[in-house]
């Protein structure tokens, strides 16, 4: 039965009679999905906007047939959405606005603008559609940055926004201002030069509503206020009412924005800007401003010290107290910009850098040092070669090249045998592969390479990473010395695999020699370490 009721109704919504409107919008609470949205399609084609406005009137974002509906029917459904708005119906407009901000329809954007200036609404409608624009503006605002469709939308909403406003605010004694400016405010980042009838009031102090919008700037807590004034500031000509907000607004919510969009390269109009501002009242109390910042805004606050034509000598002051005061990646960026300045005082700063507690800031001296042509500069590097953090050994290693296996190997033969040894130890921890590369000459190495390779595995006492090479040495080795030496060595091994392999030497080596080192060897070896080595087998 409920089967032919449906096929019935679908049968009605192919008619092209109007006369079956009615039943049209009673399937529209029908139980089938498949009904309500044939029928729906058929009410919009029949009725139009009428058909419309009885699908806004049942609108529910969760009904996810009548979103379907609209979103299909875009261009057919905006002439009812900019009635029902207008209208005297608060739940119609209340319906089409939520149809409006949910589904993205920015198009009636300025048909809502155009119902706030209606006087015949009253204060409570006034204050609902108020709260909705301002909704819609941040998802239209925040659809412009995504770049989705940002040309349809400049091109067709924009223009016509501006419009709007334009008429509002020309007429500002009958309506509060407020709401037009907010919005200006919001969208003047993305107006360009054909859009000046509204930018002019930005440069007009003796404009009435000036003191409006320098009210906003200098109180308002959103984003968007922040945004526009940084926005201004990296204009070719800022209206002065930006840089007097900038210079003079002190809660940290405002500073610490400006702070954190504040990234080198600086671009010509921000620099000149800021190295053309008089004073900046918010950085006179300097260290009681760090104290509030966070590392990300004393970072930004580390450029902008760097940009606002500042003596070098008070420039250097403030490097200084963010050095000293900051914190983390902001003391990193202070020491930066303090190095570029010539010295003793600097050199002895960065010298004393290199034994900070930070060891981003330690990584960082360090890597200054040699750039500055300090005296002694390796030798300080080589002071901090067993440091346990892995940003300043791969700092060292990077400043350091000559300290590889390779580099040292070149260099063996010129070396005295405490110099061999000294540098050798500074090449174990800076030479990040120096176990992979001294298995290897053990391996396929010419036998100069082998015994150089043996010699300092007994510098570094490196006898157990390389256990298996150097019981592979002393099976094969082709020359009694290095045989005799990987023997001498293995006497610190721990395996069962070297324990026979010196068991294999001492009663089969053809030279004498290595036979009583390899004896000897076995006769070092404790006892226990064989023993746990079986048992662990």
């Amino acid at each position: 039965m409920t089967k032919g009721i449906h096929t019935t109704i679908l049968t009605l919504t192919q008619s092209k009679n109007k006369a079956v409107i009615p039943l049209l919008e009673k399937a529209l609470d029908s139980s089938s999905n498949a009904v309500r949205k044939a029928a729906g399609n058929q009410l919009i084609a029949l009725n139009g906007a009428k058909g419309v406005l009885k699908l806004i009137s049942k609108f529910d974002p969760a009904d996810e047939t009548l979103v379907d509906l609209f979103n299909s029917n875009r261009e057919r459904v905006f002439p009812a959405l900019r009635t029902a708005i207008s209208g005297n119906d608060p739940q119609l407009a209340r319906n089409a606005f939520r149809i409006v901000y949910t589904q993205r329809f920015f198009e009636i954007l300025p048909s809502m603008l155009n119902a706030f200036l209606n006087q015949d609404k009253t204060e409570a409608e006034n204050a609902s559609l108020s709260e909705g624009i301002l909704k819609l503006v941040a998802k239209y605002v925040q659809a412009l940055e995504e770049r989705k469709n940002r040309r349809r939308l400049q091109k067709t909403v924009l223009s016509e926004i501006v419009g709007v406003l334009a008429n509002g605010l020309r007429d500002f004694h009958r309506n509060d201002p407020d709401l037009f400016l907010i919005v200006f405010l919001q969208l003047a980042v993305f107006l360009t030069e054909k859009h000046s009838v509204l930018t002019k009031l930005l440069y007009n102090p003796s404009s009435a509503l000036h003191a409006v919008i320098r009210r906003l700037l200098f109180t308002g807590k959103e984003p968007y206020l922040f945004r526009f004034v940084v926005h201004c500031l990296d204009n070719p000509n800022p209206p002065p009412i930006a840089l007097t907000v900038f210079s003079k607004r002190f809660d940290i919510p405002f500073i610490s924005y400006f702070l954190k969009n504040l990234e080198e390269p600086v671009s010509v109009s921000l620099k000149t800007n800021l190295a053309g501002l008089q004073q900046i009242e918010w950085l006179v109390a300097f260290h009681d401003l760090l104290e509030q910042l966070d590392e990300q805004a004393q970072s930004g606050l580390v450029i902008l010290v760097q940009n606002l034509g500042f003596p070098d000598n008070e420039v250097q002051a403030k490097l200084l107290d963010l050095f000293h005061d900051g914190n983390g990646k902001s003391r990193v960026a202070a020491l930066a910009a303090l190095a570029r300045f010539p010295g003793e005082q600097m050199d002895q700063l960065v010298w004393d850098a290199c034994g900070d507690t930070d060891p981003n800031v330690q990584a960082a001296a360090l890597s200054l040092l040699g750039r500055r042509n300090i005296t002694n500069a390796n030798f300080r590097i080589l002071q901090f070669a067993n440091s346990s953090h892995q940003i300043v050994q791969e700092t060292i290693q990077k400043l350091l090249p000559d300290f590889r296996l390779p580099r040292f190997f070149e260099m063996f033969d010129q070396l005295t045998e405490e110099q061999r040894r000294s540098m050798f130890h500074v090449v174990k921890v800076l030479d990040p592969q120096i176990v992979s590369e001294l298995s290897q000459i053990l391996v396929i190495g010419e036998p100069r390479e082998k015994a150089k390779a043996l010699i300092c595995i007994g510098y570094g006492g490196m006898v157990l990473p390389l256990e298996d090479s150097l019981c592979g040495v002393l099976a094969k080795g082709e020359m009694p010395a290095i045989r005799n030496k990987a023997a001498e060595l293995l006497a610190a091994g721990q395996r069962e695999l070297s324990r026979s392999t010196l068991v294999q030497a001492f009663h089969r080596d053809p030279d004498p020699t290595v036979r009583a080192t390899a004896k000897n060897s076995l006769e070092k070896r404790p006892a226990y370490w064989e023993k746990s080595v079986v048992s662990s087998q």
